[in-house]
């Protein structure tokens, strides 16, 4: 059996989520910031939505969603951090 490509995502209250990713290094390699999104997602309550969902890995905001995660330097049991937008704020 191969291994299974995943990362640590915490929260803002310290919950922490195991995500698996991939089967495949040519996979882990090819993954961008979109499917982390989505696979993260997929564990959240309904209310979150991708456009809420911000998420930082070291000191970089993992922007661009068709950015390779491989770029930013994310690597198999990485800890990324996750903060929901919350709406409102200034005009």
């Amino acid at each position: 059996m191969g291994k299974i490509y995943q990362v640590e995502v915490y929260g803002l209250r310290g919950e922490k989520m195991v995500v698996d990713l991939c089967n495949t290094e040519e996979q882990m390699k090819s993954m961008t910031v979109l499917q982390l999104k989505e696979k993260i997602l997929e564990r959240l309550p309904e209310a979150a939505g991708e456009e809420s969902l911000r998420l930082v890995f070291t000191d970089k905001m993992l922007d661009g969603d068709t950015t390779l995660l491989t770029s930013y330097g994310v690597q198999h049991m990485s800890v990324i951090h996750m903060v929901l937008k919350v709406p409102g704020g200034a005009v």
